[in-house]
């Protein structure tokens, strides 16, 4: 997973979508090249919504990795899994969620917001951490006042990462692995009235755009040839 995400260098996170935009996600994502999208499960429905994209996703052999995220408890983490998740996402650090990861072989990212919690989330087995919320606790720069002292930190922001190439330069000038951005990749307007052919242009232009600034960087997205 981790390879996955450090060489798409984003993961776009959709929420609070129904079954028919959440088909349309996933056939676009993997029409798209994009290896992995992150659901985040904060409605009512999203145990039924999630069911759906995974059938979906398996019935059309679509080469695409579905994770789960906003997942706050151990339980749900057990759910989700068992509902056919890739890899389970957290605003926080929850050992118990941890544990049941680690397990079960399931890939666990949970988030955190200062350097301690980050260190701690990794003695618990996460291998990539969620900077969350990215943009409030200080943005670019802090990432890189946190790597000086521990390079070895593997970091995804989330929270204000936006689609423009100057941020998204500003992160992986910082170091980061890879990026998580979900409303401004897709507004709840934009997934009130989504077509397929919509958000395969979205799609295409995330890949795009990440690919360029990866390209300044000297890595590469998955799916490119050059």
């Amino acid at each position: 997973m981790y390879d996955i995400l450090k060489e798409q260098g984003v993961l776009p996170l959709i929420t609070k979508i129904g079954t028919e935009t959440a088909k349309i996600l996933v056939q676009s994502a993997a029409d798209s090249e994009i290896k992995i999208i992150e659901f985040a499960a904060r409605s009512e429905d999203s145990k039924e919504v999630f069911a759906q994209m995974v059938q979906f996703r398996n019935v059309r052999n679509l080469n695409v990795k579905l994770a789960v995220g906003s997942v706050l408890s151990a339980k749900d983490a057990a759910e989700y899994h068992k509902l056919g998740a890739d890899c389970i996402v957290c605003p926080h650090i929850d050992p118990q969620i941890a544990a049941y990861c680690n397990e079960n072989n399931l890939y666990w990212i949970p988030g955190a917001a200062t350097l301690n919690e980050i260190l701690y989330a990794n003695k618990l087995g996460a291998e990539i951490v969620k900077l969350f919320p990215a943009d409030a606790i200080g943005g670019a720069n802090y990432v890189k006042a946190i790597k000086s002292p521990f390079p070895q930190l593997k970091l995804m922001p989330t929270g204000g990462v936006r689609l423009d190439e100057d941020n998204l330069n500003e992160w992986f000038s910082a170091g980061v692995v890879c990026v998580g951005i979900g409303s401004h990749l897709f507004s709840a307007e934009t997934l009130a009235n989504l077509n397929y052919q919509k958000a395969l242009e979205v799609f295409k232009y995330l890949k795009d755009t990440v690919q360029k600034i990866k390209n300044q960087h000297g890595t590469k997205m998955v799916g490119n040839k050059s």
